[in-house]
């Protein structure tokens, strides 16, 4: 089974092919391209839809010329088109599912719509064995999410963010200190460089609350409060290093109690942090640690299929197709917002 997948949902424009050989569990990346937009957009200090959707719509067509040539192989030959069709920005995702579609129609071969939420979790299944149910924790710049993954189209929400995303927590902090975006990378960087004396004692909201869910809004807030009188680079760099300290000292607490209620519950052997937060390496060393003490077995995608790609949503078509062979509607519309639990 060859599956091309596309992702645009929203500042990168990727497309990927995946091959997946009979009586094989696991894919072979045939080829895969990748654009980043964020240069275009660091000015902007975020995502500028339109922008977003314009870069899609020149850049598509030839990212998917470029894929096919490096795999060396013909339209002819993929057995079905996936593409991002929800969550995110509803221009991205007509882009890249239309054009899944046509190429769908044109030669006559299944369309696979895939939530790009999933494509993150299930990505982990590529290369390895992996078996359901288990947990997972998705940190990215839009989503903040606890969950149990019971089959391949089959989650359980059991905590998520009451406000903002951890990846947007950590592009408003790099802003607040006067650096860039995407801020993810640049928080982990100054992180390095500082040690975290507790000065500024952030707060910690809901850490100690009895549910699984998260809030960075008050930690946001108390960052822009401290940053209204100028910081020298130390400061800056302790700074970064309490944050970081801080957010994950919430995310290991509720994943922990998670664990506990779980592991003999539902017999969970496997816990996968996924999304483009889960390439913070300093986050992944305090999982790993976790996931020892508990004899669970950490797993976490390498670091290019953390962020938006479409080797994720290639591959969650062959999972949808190992179960399922049949072609999703060419009439039906994108998902700007869309739960796992609704798939």
């Amino acid at each position: 089974m060859i599956v091309l997948g596309i992702e645009t949902s929203c500042d990168e424009t990727s497309v990927a092919i995946i091959e997946q050989k009979e009586n094989d569990d696991f894919g072979n990346i045939l080829a895969e391209n990748t654009l980043s937009q964020f240069k275009k957009h660091s000015k902007f200090g975020g995502i500028v839809p339109e922008l977003a959707s314009r870069e899609h719509e020149n850049t598509l067509n030839i990212l998917v010329q470029k894929t096919l040539n490096k795999a060396k192989i013909n339209l002819k030959k993929i057995d079905a088109f996936a593409a991002t069709t929800g969550p995110g920005l509803l221009g991205g995702l007509l882009i890249g599912s239309n054009y899944a579609k046509t190429l769908s129609l044109a030669n006559n071969k299944p369309f696979i719509s895939v939530n790009h939420l999933q494509g993150h979790i299930l990505v982990s299944r590529l290369k390895k064995k992996i078996n359901f149910p288990f947990l997972s924790l998705l940190l990215s710049g839009g989503h903040t999410q606890l969950l149990i993954a019971k089959k391949y189209n089959k989650f359980e929400i059991i905590g998520e963010t009451l406000d903002d995303a951890l990846g947007e927590a950590f592009d408003k902090t790099s802003r607040l200190l006067g650096y860039g975006y995407p801020g993810g990378p640049i928080i982990e960087k100054l992180a390095l460089k500082g040690i975290n004396t507790n000065f500024f004692k952030l707060p910690k909201p809901l850490l100690k609350s009895d549910d699984f869910n998260f809030s960075f809004s008050g930690l946001k807030t108390s960052i822009r409060r401290i940053t209204e009188k100028p910081l020298n680079k130390t400061l800056q760099y302790n700074l970064a290093n309490e944050f970081q300290e801080c957010i994950t000292e919430i995310l290991i607490a509720k994943c922990e109690k998670a664990i506990n209620l779980f592991k003999k519950k539902m017999n969970l052997q496997s816990f996968i942090l996924a999304g483009g937060v889960a390439s913070n390496k300093f986050i992944r060393k305090k999982f790993d640690f976790l996931c020892k003490q508990h004899c669970i077995e950490f797993i976490v995608p390498e670091k290019k299929l953390c962020v938006d790609n479409a080797t994720m949503i290639a591959w969650a078509g062959i999972e949808r197709l190992n179960k399922i062979k049949k072609s999703d509607s060419l009439t039906m519309h994108p998902k700007p917002r869309w739960s796992l639990e609704d798939l």
